[in-house]
């Protein structure tokens, strides 16, 4: 009877332990998760303060504090709607980039959780941002994914504010493709959803959305339409931009919304002066960059339709510049990387994954060993508690002792066991340690390499720009001009030289063999040779002369290596005599274009250049000389921007022609208007389907007035 007792005593007591144990720690995981829901609804409202007060630095902070509470509490529903919403946050205050970014990353949940609701709203948020950059196709398809599902699961209202921003969608891709068939039919389909949206509240932004844009399309629909059908479409862009404009009273926002369309309206209406006095009294730092960007787009319609074309550019260049700004992160939009940098990250790649299949085999291992140890520990336990029985029971006979002799002979054998496993994951443990110090080792190495690299280059930079002429002393010597340069790499194979004496001007465009830093090292030994000849020259030295100078003068200097001429430079050099109204000019290789009312006129080169045609080096250069007019612009370029790659299928050259062409339409403007529409036009023509094509060469375009 006692020993039942004793039995019945020692088994309560563990239950009782074991039990209160398990009680602990289920309350201190309560607490824990309790706490961290607490800091998360914390956080929820400084981050609501931050986007009310406009402070995102602040904003990006508890962001990234509340994503990490949402990855501790492993509540994966929780961590996509609050990666959404942080997503649409950065849309709705035009931070597109991060937008994208927290989308894409709520996006792969949503659809391992198969959650249809949350699916259809970052489908419909992914095609507002597409929308805004112009990547129409993008926008459509996803659009055409929220449509889906909005027709499984007969959301009505959801639907009509889907199909009308579709509609919305392939009006505003007019002004790409210029497809008239797809505008009129996206009309159709927006007069039936817009009167739809219009007696539903829960749809006032697509209803407002739609009574700022369904005007454009109108009047853009009016340019290929006769009188009649024109007048009918004028007619209709007014009336439901009326029924916006009634919304726009009671909200600052909605009339802001409704800018672009106003100014639409009154410029096709022809009524320039209140579009102009539209322009003067609307305040465009009202809203900051949301403001000042509608701004532009009115002022850009307005400047086109009366033909200031001055005003326009200079408008457009704002315009890209916003844009730019918008999107220059992310979307759209990287950086090329070097070649050790990508060898850097794809062998940083392979070690972290080894580490991580390394440090998977000893969780396991160490789950395993734990498992055993547990197993152990249950064995001893109910060993014990035999024992203790057949003490009790049978202590006095010699069955007790040989039971007891055996089972610690077999604890023995496992703890021995045991201890080796240990040993095995300890020896693990180290190597692993000693795999990933020289991991961090390697990356370390590699980073230092990388940084010493590029600091050299970027000195080197320096040393180039300092090598050519300044823009204060571009000014003096040509008091109108200007220089669009713009190296493939960070240094460059182009370089320009500009002098002055008594009597005469100088300018030297040149083009290396290359680009990069052989491009640049050869570039540096041109401008060496050009200043040594100039230093000889006369008032009656011809430009021809002179290039053949520079021409003798290099061959000199490349001899003394002892080894091949197999790079060269090719030039344009101009000579300017502004007091008999003359402008000499010798080429090697490289054209000169003249520009007389609009009118251009190029000046052919010699088929020679300075360095590798060897077999041609005692052939002399050719002399022209022009006679100048007042207003004469003459450009000198390298074949970086004929040879750049873009349009409409990215594989078409921007050609000599299309340069000239340019070149004859900007010729009247200022040298700083000039400049910009060459950059402007060179950037579009790289822009091919949202992506920038890769540059393929150093650009260089250098333009005077005499």
């Amino acid at each position: 009877m006692k020993t039942k007792i004793y039995i019945f005593i020692f088994t309560a007591v563990l239950l009782l332990t074991f039990s209160k144990s398990a009680e602990s720690q289920s309350n201190t995981s309560t607490i824990d998760t309790a706490g961290m829901r607490a800091n998360l609804n914390s956080l929820t409202q400084k981050i609501e303060t931050c986007k009310a007060e406009g402070n995102y630095e602040n904003f990006d902070k508890y962001v990234l504090e509340g994503l990490e509470i949402c990855y501790k509490l492993k509540d994966t529903a929780e961590i996509a709607h609050y990666l959404f919403e942080t997503a649409r946050s950065y849309s709705n205050n035009m931070r597109y980039s991060d937008a994208l970014t927290y989308l894409d990353k709520s996006l792969s949940i949503a659809q391992n959780l198969k959650d249809t609701v949350l699916l259809g709203d970052i489908y419909y948020n992914l095609s507002l941002i597409y929308a805004e950059m112009c990547i129409y196709d993008f926008a459509l398809e996803y659009l055409n994914k929220k449509l889906e599902i909005d027709k499984a699961t007969n959301a009505k209202n959801s639907i009509i504010e889907t199909e009308l921003t579709i509609a919305l969608a392939k009006g505003d891709s007019y002004e790409v493709d210029n497809d008239t068939t797809s505008l009129l039919d996206a009309l159709e389909k927006c007069e039936k959803y817009f009167r739809m949206a219009a007696e539903i509240p829960e749809l006032f932004n697509i209803f407002v959305n739609a009574c700022s844009n369904i005007p454009l399309m109108y009047i853009n629909a009016m340019e290929f339409s006769d009188e009649k059908r024109a007048a009918e479409f004028l007619a209709r862009a007014d009336t439901i931009y009326c029924a916006g404009l009634k919304l726009s009273n009671d909200s600052p926002i909605v009339k802001l919304y409704m800018f672009r369309a106003k100014i639409a309206l009154f410029c096709a209406k022809n009524n320039f002066s209140a579009a102009k006095k539209s322009l003067e009294t609307f305040d465009r730092y009202e809203f900051d960059d949301v403001s000042n960007c509608f701004y532009v787009w009115g002022a850009c319609t307005y400047y086109k339709a009366v033909n200031d074309y001055k005003n326009y550019l200079k408008l457009s260049a704002e315009q890209r510049l916003i844009d730019h700004k918008k999107f220059s992160s992310e979307t759209c939009a990287k950086y090329e990387r070097n070649q050790s940098e990508t060898q850097y990250k794809a062998k940083l790649a392979d070690y972290e994954r080894e580490a991580k299949e390394r440090e998977k085999l000893f969780e396991l291992e160490k789950e395993r060993a734990g498992i055993q140890n547990n197993g152990m520990l249950a064995v001893i336990l109910i060993v014990l508690i035999i024992a203790v029985i057949k003490v009790i029971q049978l202590r006095r006979t010699n069955r007790v002792n040989q039971t007891l002799k055996k089972t610690n002979e077999d604890i023995n054998f496992r703890n021995k066991k045991l201890q080796e496993l240990q040993d095995k994951i300890l020896s693990q443990t180290e190597e692993i340690k000693t795999q990933n110090a020289l991991i961090e080792e390697q990356r370390n190495n590699l980073k230092d390499i990388n940084e010493h690299l590029v600091g050299s280059i970027r000195y080197a930079q320096r040393i180039q720009k300092a090598a050519v002429p300044s823009k204060e002393m571009m000014d003096k010597i040509f008091p109108e001009n200007f220089v669009y340069w713009q190296p493939k790499d960070i240094v460059s194979g182009d370089f320009y030289w500009a002098a002055t004496d008594d009597s005469r001007k100088y300018l030297i465009t040149a083009d290396c063999t290359g680009h990069g830093v052989p491009g640049a090292l050869l570039s540096m030994l041109g401008i060496s040779v050009i200043s040594d000849c100039f230093a000889t020259i006369t008032p009656q030295t011809t430009a021809s002369e002179l290039l053949d100078a520079v021409k003798n003068k290099f061959l000199e200097s490349w001899s003394k290596s002892g080894g091949n001429i197999e790079d060269g430079i090719d030039m344009a050099l101009m000579v300017v005599d502004e007091k008999n109204n003359t402008l000499q000019y010798a080429g090697a290789k490289r054209p000169l274009v003249m520009v007389r009312q609009n009118e251009a006129t190029v000046i052919k080169p010699d088929k020679l250049c300075i360095g590798y045609n060897i077999k041609k080096i005692d052939k002399d250069f050719t002399n022209y000389v022009i006679k100048t007019e007042k207003g004469d612009m003459f450009y000198a370029f390298s074949d970086g921007i004929p040879d750049q790659f873009g349009g409409e299928d990215g594989k078409a050259k921007f050609s000599q022609k299309n340069l000239l062409e340019l070149l004859s339409n900007i010729s009247d403007f200022s040298p700083e208007i000039q400049q910009s529409s060459i950059k402007a036009n060179v950037a579009n023509w790289m822009d091919y389907e949202g992506k920038k094509t890769k540059q393929l060469d150093d650009q260089l375009l250098i333009g005077i007035r005499v």
